[in-house]
C-alpha cells in the first residue's frame, strides 16, 4: 500500500521516499553516528533525486509529553556535536546591529500606532486591545534593547563561539516519538549557536507549551552559558509586528494572539534571567 503524505511517499509502512533537497545529508548522518547520535531514521538508499529512509510508526502522546521528548533529543544533538569555533569579531557586531535596528524600528512602529489610536475619537475593538496592552509591548522592547547591550559587552572581544549541529527546522511535526526518539526533515541543518534551534521552536510552537519547563529539561543535557541565555531572552522579548488587513474580526484575533505571545515571552524571560 502506498500513501502520499505532503512531500513524502510511504510504501507499505516500511519505506519513506522524499525528494533529496540536500545532497549532504548522508555525510551529516555519518558524522552524527561518529558522535554517538543516531536519533534519525535509517537511510536505505539515496541519489541526487531522492532519499529513502525506514518508516517509523508514530505513537500518540500529549503535546507537552512530545515537546519534552523533542527538547531532550535536541539538547542531546547539541551536546554531542558541540565545539568552539573561531569567528570574526565582526560577526557579533553584525548580530548586534541587526537586532538593535529591528528593536528601534518596532519601537517607532508601535509608538506611531499608539499615538494614532489615542487620537481616535472612538477606538475599534482591535485599537482598544492594543491600547490596553501597549505597556507590555513597550516594556518588552525596552528590556530587549537593554539586554542586547549587555550581551554585546560580554561578547564584543571574544574570538570563539560555542556552536553545534542544528536541526534548524525544529517542530513537533518533524519529531517522531516511537520506539525511540527520531528527528526527521533535516534538509535545513546547519552549524551555529544552539539557541537558534530553541528560539525557532519557541517562536512557532514552544510558546504554546510550558517553555520554562522545556528549558529546564534542555539544560539537564546542555546548560546554556551566560551570553547564550541573554541572547535567547533578547530574541524572545522582541515582539512580532501587529499588522492589519482591514477585517475587524480577523485583525482583533491576530492582535490578541500576538499580545498573548508577548505575555508568554515576558513570563519565560522573568523565569530564566
Amino acid at each position: 500500500m502506498t500513501r502520499i503524505y505532503k512531500n513524502s511517499v510511504i510504501i507499505d509502512n516500511e519505506v519513506v521516499t522524499k525528494k533529496n533537497r540536500n545532497n549532504n545529508l548522508i555525510e551529516l548522518f555519518n558524522y552524527l553516528e561518529t558522535r554517538n547520535f543516531n536519533n534519525f531514521p535509517k537511510v536505505i538508499s539515496s541519489d541526487d533525486r531522492e532519499i529513502k529512509t525506514e518508516y517509523i510508526e508514530q505513537k500518540d502522546y500529549h503535546e507537552m509529553t512530545k515537546g519534552v521528548e523533542l527538547i531532550k533529543t535536541i539538547s542531546l544533538l547539541h551536546y554531542k556535536t558541540l565545539f568552539f569555533k573561531d569567528i570574526s569579531k565582526n560577526k557579533y557586531r553584525k548580530v548586534y546591529d541587526t537586532l538593535s535596528g529591528n528593536i528601534e524600528y518596532l519601537k517607532k512602529y508601535y509608538l506611531d500606532l499608539i499615538e494614532t489610536i489615542e487620537s481616535s475619537e472612538y477606538m475599534s475593538p482591535k485599537e482598544y486591545l492594543i491600547a490596553r496592552n501597549y505597556s507590555i509591548i513597550d516594556s518588552s522592547l525596552s528590556y530587549a534593547s537593554k539586554e542586547l547591550k549587555s550581551w554585546f559587552k560580554l561578547v564584543e572581544n571574544k574570538s570563539k563561539e560555542r556552536v553545534c549541529t542544528l536541526h534548524n527546522n525544529v517542530s513537533l511535526k518533524h519529531f517522531i516519538h516511537g520506539d525511540k526518539n527520531y528527528l526527521i526533515s533535516w534538509d535545513n541543518y546547519t552549524v551555529d549557536t544552539p539557541i537558534l534551534d530553541l528560539y525557532k521552536f519557541y517562536k512557532t510552537e514552544g510558546y504554546k507549551l510550558d517553555f520554562n519547563y522545556l528549558l529546564k529539561v534542555y539544560n539537564e543535557n546542555l546548560e546554556l552559558i551566560k551570553e547564550e541565555k541573554i541572547l535567547l531572552n533578547v530574541l524572545i522579548s522582541i515582539p512580532p509586528k501587529i499588522e492589519f488587513i482591514g477585517d475587524e474580526l480577523i485583525d482583533t484575533q491576530n492582535a490578541r494572539k500576538i499580545i498573548d505571545y508577548i505575555y508568554v515571552g515576558a513570563n519565560v524571560v522573568n523565569e530564566n534571567k
